[in-house]
This record gives C-alpha cells, sequence and structure tokens, in this order.
C-alpha cells in the first residue's frame, strides 16, 4: 500500500488490476494450499488497498474525479477480472482449482476481514467519526471496485467453462 500512495491514483489502479489478474492466473496453478490462500490474501488486500487509496483520494481532493477517470478505473479492473475470469475457467479440469462458487466466498471473506482490520485500526487511530467516514468511503469504493472486477470475471468464467463443456459451480 505505501507504493500505491506514492503513485498516481490512475497508475495505482491500473498497476493493481493487472497485479489482481496475475494473481488470479497463478491461483490456477499453485497446488499447495498455504501458497494458494497468500495469494487469495493479496488479491483481497490490493481490492482493499486500492479502494482505501481510492477513498482517500476523494476524501482529499473534496471533488469528484473526472468521468474520464472513473471510466478508466472501473475499465481496468473489469479487463482484469475478464481476464481472470476465462483463465480460471479453463482451469476447471484441474482438481487443485476450486469451483467458482469456493474461489467467491473464500475471497469475499478474506475481503471482509482485511476490510474490518482496517476500519478498526482508523477507530484507534482517529476515533469513532473518522472510523465512520473511512468506513462509508471504503465501503463505497471496495464495493465499485469489486463489483468491476467480480461481473466480467464471472461472465468471462462461465462463457469458457461453456465452451469447454465443464460445470463445476
Amino acid at each position: 500500500m505505501i507504493v500505491i500512495r506514492s503513485v498516481p491514483l490512475v497508475q495505482a489502479a491500473t498497476i493493481c488490476s493487472f497485479v489482481t489478474a496475475c494473481l488470479v492466473i497463478a491461483c490456477t496453478q499453485l497446488t499447495k494450499p498455504a501458497i494458494w490462500w497468500t495469494a487469495l490474501g493479496a488479491i483481497a488486500g490490493i481490492t482493499i488497498g486500492t479502494s482505501a487509496v481510492l477513498s482517500k483520494s476523494l476524501a482529499d481532493a473534496q471533488t469528484t474525479l473526472d468521468f474520464r477517470v472513473r471510466l478508466l478505473i472501473v475499465g481496468m479492473h473489469s479487463l482484469a477480472g475478464l481476464i481472470a475470469g476465462m483463465i480460471l475457467g479453463r482451469k476447471i479440469h484441474n482438481p487443485h482449482v476450486p469451483p467458482l462458487r469456493t474461489f467467491l466466498s473464500r475471497l469475499s471473506a478474506l475481503t471482509v476481514g482485511i476490510f474490518a482490520v482496517n476500519v478498526t485500526g482508523e477507530y484507534i487511530v482517529a476515533g469513532l467519526e473518522e472510523a465512520r467516514s473511512f468506513s462509508s468511503r471504503l465501503s463505497t469504493s471496495s464495493t465499485i471496485l469489486i463489483t468491476a472486477i467480480v461481473v466480467p470475471g464471472v461472465i468471462g468464467y462461465l462463457l469458457t467453462e461453456r465452451r469447454t463443456g465443464m460445470n463445476r459451480r
């Protein structure tokens, strides 16, 4: 997150979407559970970290981002999700790759946990009102990014799964 905070928002979002796609692809190749969970945790951390940077940027600017910037951020994450979903859909015949439902539920649980840790940390450092404000901004920005990644990812997964003729949801 330190690296992401030091670059402009658009570049940070682009880097994070690329790394997220790479980590999802890596998850299809990993056979050791500890490494798989580490990659999954990194995906959740990147999502919440990018959301935190986005929410902080919006809070500091006190203005909305330009339409093209918003479109670029959502578009990059959507493209990453689509590519990752298609790769994940191709690997469904591998026994160590969990079905889509399992993958998403595990990723969701990790994301919620990281979210809670961030909000709790904000409460400890800045107090209740700051934590509420941070929680609201983080919730909104993470919902946007998660939707931008997951919806195209599921579409890519289902299209690829249908093409391969296997169904493991």
